[in-house]
């Protein structure tokens, strides 16, 4: 009888794409982790692109908590593509990415509440995602999204008969930007949402402050005065 699926790595220029892993377990959680803390900083964008039963995994599969947490706190932007349909453990892992791309036929929801509920910080994560009333509807009357949907609602960024080929032109187009910059924005949206607004704007304005002394910064007035593309070196 063949095994679960291991998750594996691949580079493609400074993407990194992890694929394989066929069940959404603890197992699941560690080698995404392990993945997670290998990546470099000349990674500049993560590609979550596991197999599609990975996004059918139950909630009570993984360990209640953050099982997730490695990949969610990734300083790189991430990017989930959905390419099935997702539920229960699959939704609270996609939730997990800044970005999410589904395929145009992926019905979205979580597991039916019975003796479980969404425990691996999905509850969370689906009101900041989407606010409190429609996450309670989502939750509570276990009513699962069409890909229209869940792009109206916010829950998803785009949907794609190749949801792939659209996380990877996404990713290459940040991956184009100052890489720096680009995990700073991510830091202060991410941090901002648990702070008072006066005091997001100043955590704003610290990164901007550290911003004005890198490389990175220096090259994008100089590609900009010299009206040609910047050549970005994370520095």
């Amino acid at each position: 009888m063949t095994g679960p699926v291991p998750l594996r790595l691949e580079r493609i220029e400074q993407v990194a794409v992890i694929g394989g892993g066929s069940v959404l377990d603890d197992e699941f959680a560690r080698q995404l982790g392990d993945l997670c803390a290998s990546l470099d900083d000349d990674v500049r964008v993560v590609v979550l692109n596991p197999e599609p039963a990975t996004w059918l995994g139950f909630q009570a599969d993984v360990s209640p908590g953050d099982p997730f947490a490695a990949f969610a706190e990734l300083a790189q932007p991430t990017i989930a593509v959905l390419t099935g349909a997702v539920r229960g453990g699959g939704l609270e892992l996609a939730l997990c990415a800044d970005i999410r791309v589904a395929a145009s036929s992926a019905p979205i929801g979580f597991d039916p509440l019975a003796g479980e509920f969404p425990r691996a910080g999905g509850l969370q994560r689906l009101t900041r995602a989407l606010g409190r009333s429609r996450a309670t509807q989502l939750v509570m009357l276990e009513r699962e999204l069409d890909p229209q949907t869940a792009l109206d609602w916010g829950l998803v960024n785009d949907i794609d008969d190749n949801p792939l080929g659209a996380a990877m032109r996404f990713a290459a187009s940040i991956a184009e930007r100052g890489p720096i910059a680009a995990r700073y924005a991510k830091d202060a949206i991410a941090q901002g949402l648990d702070m008072p607004l006066a005091q997001a704007l100043h955590y704003e304005t610290e990164l901007t402050i550290l911003l004005q002394d890198t490389a990175d910064r220096a090259e994008g007035v100089e590609a900009f005065v010299s009206k040609r593309e910047p050549q970005f070196s994370g520095r």
